[in-house]
């Protein structure tokens, strides 16, 4: 019987080329791939919107490509210590297949990053570990690695030709590596976009989604999230901040609002590229002493965002903030206002009651915010302090009706002086579905239960400003330093924390229009920043307060009700406020 072909392959040749593919695929840069200690909490996290935002050369890319190339392979990432990392959403099958798409900024982004993340060689070095004789990342900043540069060797791809459908690519040009689509082997299918598109794709169900760097059109955002929502899909997004990036700004800000979320649906890690463990000490000292300011560095090692451009409101805790006096640190001698009122709240850790207080309310179905302020007197043991507002206290709930909130009121402003209470008009006179009150009669109601009333309207709110660029403009011209040295507007620090966080995200919205981004002078997310509605509202009452005089209330008048002919002028203003929503001041006497 003649020999076949199987008889005569020598064992040694394919022992040889098996001995050849363990090797390639123990070098793969999925395999090799391990986390560093601040890149584990991304890759733990079962948000199904990541954001991994970092400095230059922060290991953000890296950590987000072996992310993605797992998901979408089905192949699991290994922690430090070789600990596999469990797959948290469902992979691709020929019988079931899922489909995937990465947002470059252009096309050459997609063929000269994208694609040679994922399919080229390189994406790390590898050396073989001397104990283990395993292929590991090759890692510059060990010395002893160091000495050993000339045994590293380019890796394997993330996602090797093995894993490939062959006969799949689909490119824009070859030549140049921007391709358009390609199918691997489990079913999945890569899809890749530039986000300079004039319309975003639509139409597909989408499992997941890699955005690296930054977008062009922030307006696609909404329309990529929308693809996942049929598959329950995912995102990542790797990206060194750009403040123009009003998407991403979003992103942020919904991340910070699920902080202390259990479940959080979209969470935020940042990398530092100071902190990178594959980086040596002295390349780090070099690029840190590059950079020619805090700001520099803020950005281009830590990745953070840098706002101030956008910002609505110029806030600086330094100067827009008060606090007790430490023990022994006060002066003995008192000549300036701010330290003349840091002076008065030490003394006993509050201020006086006797002092003319104001409370603004933006009320909310899901989230209500309500701010306390003070106004002092103008002088002080002869110090002159001028028109000022302190917002000492705040409370912020969430899916509290009238009724609890009140409750948690009540104990704030007992035993005080309230001249009065501010409330959003727009939605003080909406009406809740099968109910003829409005929310003003509501929570007036409330408060007039629990005895809380103030005294130039008792028993019902004033209708906050109705113009927008007026209430702005108020807040704007309150936070300026006045005449002595001090902004007309303060806030307690320590009582404060939930305003001072929404100064920071409270911005400006952005369009793109023609071509270029446009900047508006109205908030880009108002709906998430109830204490700034309420700091508009109280701010643009006080500002027409302080112009006439009326906004410090001497404390002999909380003495009386005032005259009948008072009171009944006190009616006619009310219903005047009901049918215009305009602002009259009545000073004591006026209609006696």
């Amino acid at each position: 019987m003649p020999p076949t072909m199987l008889d005569r392959r020598d064992p040694l040749a394919d022992f040889a080329k098996i001995a050849e593919e363990e090797d390639r695929r123990a070098k793969e840069a999925l395999r090799v791939y391990r986390p560093a200690p601040q890149q584990m909490p991304f890759h733990l996290s079962n948000a199904h919107q990541l954001i991994l935002r970092g400095g230059k050369r922060s290991g953000k890319s890296l950590a987000v490509v072996a992310e993605f190339a797992s998901r979408v392979t089905g192949r699991p990432l290994y922690g430090p210590h070789g600990e596999p990392i469990p797959l948290k959403y469902p992979v691709s099958t020929p019988k079931d297949t899922r489909l995937y798409w990465c947002i470059g900024w252009d096309v050459d982004h997609i063929g000269q990053t994208i694609y040679r993340y994922l399919f080229e060689p390189g994406v790390v070095r590898v050396i073989r570990d001397r104990a283990t004789r395993q292929w590991r990342i090759y890692n510059p900043a060990d010395s002893l690695d160091a000495e050993r540069y000339d045994e590293s060797v380019a890796s394997e791809p993330m996602i090797p030709e093995r894993l490939i459908d062959a006969n799949s690519w689909f490119w824009e040009s070859k030549a140049a590596h921007n391709f358009a689509s390609v199918r691997l082997k489990n079913g999945a299918m890569i899809c890749a976009y530039p986000s300079s598109s004039k319309h975003a794709k639509q139409g597909d169900a989408v499992d997941g989604i890699w955005i690296d760097e930054d977008i062009q059109i922030p307006q696609h955002m909404k329309e990529w999230e929308d693809r996942l929502t049929q598959r329950d899909g995912w995102m990542l997004w790797a990206v060194w901040p750009h403040t123009k990036n009003y998407a991403l700004c979003e992103l942020l800000d919904r991340a910070d609002e699920q902080v202390e979320e259990e479940c959080p649906n979209v969470q935020s890690y940042q990398l530092i590229m100071s902190q990178n463990p594959y980086i040596p000490k002295e390349a780090k000292e070099r690029a840190l002493g590059r950079m020619g300011s805090e700001e520099e560095i803020a950005r281009r090692d830590r990745g953070e965002l840098l706002l101030d451009t956008l910002a609505m409101y110029d806030f600086f805790f330094a100067l827009h903030t008060l606090s007790q006096f430490e023990p022994g640190e006060m002066p003995q001698q008192v000549t300036n206002a701010r330290d003349m009122l840091r002076k008065v709240y030490s003394q006993e850790g509050r201020f006086p009651r006797e002092w003319t207080r104001y409370l603004s309310i933006d009320p909310s179905h899901s989230r209500t915010a309500c701010l306390f302020a003070v106004v002092p007197p103008p002088e002080i043991d002869s110090v002159e302090i001028g028109n000022c507002v302190i917002v000492e206290n705040e409370l912020v709930v969430k899916k509290h009706t009238a009724d609890a909130l009140a409750d948690a009121v009540r104990p704030m402003v007992e035993g005080l002086n309230y001249e009065a209470f501010i409330m959003d008009q727009q939605m003080g006179r909406q009406t809740h579905t099968g109910e003829d009150t409005t929310v003003f009669e509501k929570y007036a109601a409330a408060f007039n239960a629990r005895g809380i009333r103030s005294r130039l309207f008792p028993g019902t709110f004033i209708p906050g400003c109705n113009r927008p660029q007026d209430r702005y403009r108020a807040v704007r011209s309150m936070l300026s330093v006045t005449t002595h040295n001090i902004p007309t507007l303060l806030f307690i620090a320590a009582r404060t924390p939930h305003a001072q966080a929404e100064f920071k995200t409270y911005r400006k919205k952005q369009l793109f229009i023609g071509g270029e981004d446009t900047i508006l002078d109205e908030p880009a997310n108002p709906r998430k920043h109830d204490v700034m509605a309420a700091l508009e509202y109280l701010v643009a009452y006080l500002e027409q307060a302080f112009a006439t005089g009326m906004a410090y209330v001497p404390p002999e008048t909380y003495q009386s009700r005032g005259s009948m002919a008072y009171r009944k002028a006190l009616q006619i203003i009310r219903k005047e406020h009901e049918k215009h929503g305009g602002y009259v001041h009545l000073g004591p006497g006026a209609a006696a």
